[in-house]
C-alpha cells in the first residue's frame, strides 16, 4: 500500500472564504496536439475559469465546480513533494504540478484543510501569468504561503534543506519514505497513571455559559513556580481507564484531547490562561497536561524487534477495524517509535498432515496492520491501516517489514 506525503503544518484560526480552484479539463476528442491543462484562481465564486490553451475553446462548455462543493476532473490523490527551505531558514514543500491538480486540493492534502489557499497564495510578479497553474509548475507552499517558483528558485529550495538540487521532469526528490496520516491523533491519545497524578485542571472561568470554546479566558490550578506566563497545556477528558492484559494492572487512561491554552497571567496559587483552540467543548473540571507536539503526518520506519499485546480499544468498544486506533503494551523503552510499522498476528500452532501423519508447526495468521502514530516510555498508540478481520483485546503484535496489505 503506497500512502500519501504529507506535511506536518498546523493552522490554528485561520479562516478563508471559500473561493475555488477550477479544474478544467482538455477535450481529447480526436486531438492531434497535447493540450496543458490549467487550474484557475478565481477571485469570485462565481467566475468562469479560462482554460489556457493552444488550440481553440471546445463548442460544449466544461463543467464548473459549485462554489460549496468544488469537483476536481480526477480523483487521483495528490502527490506531494520534498522538504525545502528558503533563505531565511524557513521548512517548506515544493510541489511539482501535476494534471488534475487543483489549489483547493493541493491546500487540503499539504496544509490540511482545502479552505485556506485563498488568503496564503502569492502572486510573483516575475512568473507570467501567475493567476493559473500548469502541469511541471513549482509550487513553494508553507503554512504561510503558496506561490510559483521559477526552476533555479526551486533548486535553490531544495539545496537549502540537503535535498537534490536537479529537477529533471520535476520528479527530484520525491523518492522519500512513505507518510500516513491521521488527523485524528490531535484528538485522541492515551495519558499514563503517572502522567495523571501530576495534571491540573481548569478552576473556574468569568464566562458564565457552561462550554467553553476558542478565546474564553480560564483559571487554572498552578501558580507561582508552578508555570509561566506563555506556557501551553494540552486540555483533557478521561474517558475510560485503560489495564494491562498482562497482569490486570491500571496502565492509565483512554484521554479526549479537547484542544489547548496558554497562560497570560500568573498569580500565587493560581493563573489566567486562554483558550487558543478547541476542538470540543471545554468545560471547569478539565485537566491539563504540558502541551505534547503530536503530528498528524507519520513517516513510516523501519520494522521494530518487538512483541506485545493490544491493552485497549477506545469508544467502549471491543473490535477495531480499518482507520481505528489501539492502544499496546509496548512503548520507546521496548524499540518502538512513531511511525514504526506493526502487524496484528494469531497463533495457528500446529496441524496434522493426513498424508504424512505428520504434526507440522503452521504460520502465524497475519490479521491486521498497524502503525504507531503516538509513544510513551511503556505504551503507544497505534492506527489499524488494514484488517482481514477485528482486531480485539489481548491480540498479539510484532514488527512489520511495513504497513501495507
Amino acid at each position: 500500500m503506497t500512502f500519501s506525503k504529507l506535511v506536518p503544518f498546523l493552522f490554528v484560526g485561520l479562516v478563508a472564504s471559500p473561493l475555488l480552484a477550477e479544474d478544467v479539463p482538455t477535450p481529447v476528442a480526436e486531438a492531434t496536439e497535447a493540450v496543458a491543462e490549467v487550474t484557475e484562481v478565481t477571485s469570485e465564486p462565481s467566475a468562469q475559469p479560462e482554460v489556457a490553451s493552444p488550440v481553440a475553446q471546445p463548442e460544449a462548455a466544461s463543467p464548473v465546480a459549485s462554489p460549496s462543493e468544488p469537483v476536481a476532473a480526477e480523483s487521483t490523490p495528490t502527490v506531494l513533494g520534498p522538504v525545502g527551505e528558503d533563505g531565511q531558514g524557513r521548512m517548506g514543500r515544493l510541489h511539482t504540478v501535476a494534471r488534475g491538480d487543483t489549489l483547493w486540493d493541493i491546500s487540503d492534502a499539504y496544509l490540511g484543510t482545502p479552505w485556506v489557499w485563498p488568503s496564503i497564495w502569492k502572486d510573483n510578479g516575475e512568473i507570467k501569468n501567475p493567476h493559473r497553474i500548469y502541469p511541471g509548475d513549482h509550487l513553494w507552499i508553507t503554512p504561510h504561503e503558496i506561490r510559483k517558483v521559477s526552476d533555479a528558485e526551486a533548486a535553490e529550495l531544495l539545496a537549502g534543506s540537503g535535498m537534490p538540487a536537479a529537477l529533471e521532469d520535476g520528479t527530484a526528490g520525491l523518492d522519500t519514505p512513505p507518510t500516513y496520516r491521521y488527523t485524528e491523533i490531535q484528538s485522541t491519545g492515551f495519558v499514563t497513571l503517572q502522567q495523571q497524578e501530576r495534571a491540573a485542571a481548569i478552576v473556574d472561568t468569568p464566562v458564565e455559559r457552561m462550554w467553553l470554546g476558542d478565546h474564553d479566558k480560564v483559571v487554572i490550578g498552578m501558580g507561582a513556580g508552578e508555570t509561566q506566563v506563555g506556557e501551553q497545556f494540552d486540555i483533557f477528558r478521561t474517558a475510560g481507564q485503560v489495564t494491562s492484559p498482562e497482569n490486570g494492572i491500571l496502565a492509565g487512561f483512554h484521554t479526549e484531547f479537547l484542544g489547548w491554552l496558554e497562560v497570560t497571567e500568573v498569580h500565587p496559587e493560581s493563573a489566567w490562561a486562554t483558550i487558543r483552540m478547541a476542538r470540543s467543548e471545554i468545560r471547569r473540571g478539565d485537566e491539563l497536561l504540558p502541551r505534547r507536539a503530536r503530528t498528524a503526518d507519520v513517516e513510516v520506519g523501519p520494522m521494530p524487534q518487538v512483541e506485545g499485546q493490544v491493552m485497549h480499544t477506545p469508544n467502549r468498544r471491543l473490535e477495531m477495524g480499518t482507520t481505528d486506533v489501539v492502544y499496546l503494551n509496548r512503548g520507546t523503552q521496548h524499540g518502538l517509535s512513531v511511525g514504526s510499522p506493526l502487524e496484528i498476528y494469531r497463533p495457528m500452532n500446529e496441524g496434522t498432515d493426513a498424508v504424512k501423519e505428520e504434526r507440522l508447526a503452521l504460520p502465524d495468521h497475519v490479521v491486521a496492520k498497524l502503525l504507531v502514530v503516538d509513544v510513551q516510555d511503556e505504551s503507544s498508540v497505534a492506527v489499524v491501516t488494514h484488517t482481514l478481520t477485528e482486531v480485539a483485546r489481548g491480540d498479539y503484535f510484532r514488527g512489520s517489514v511495513d504497513v501495507s496489505p
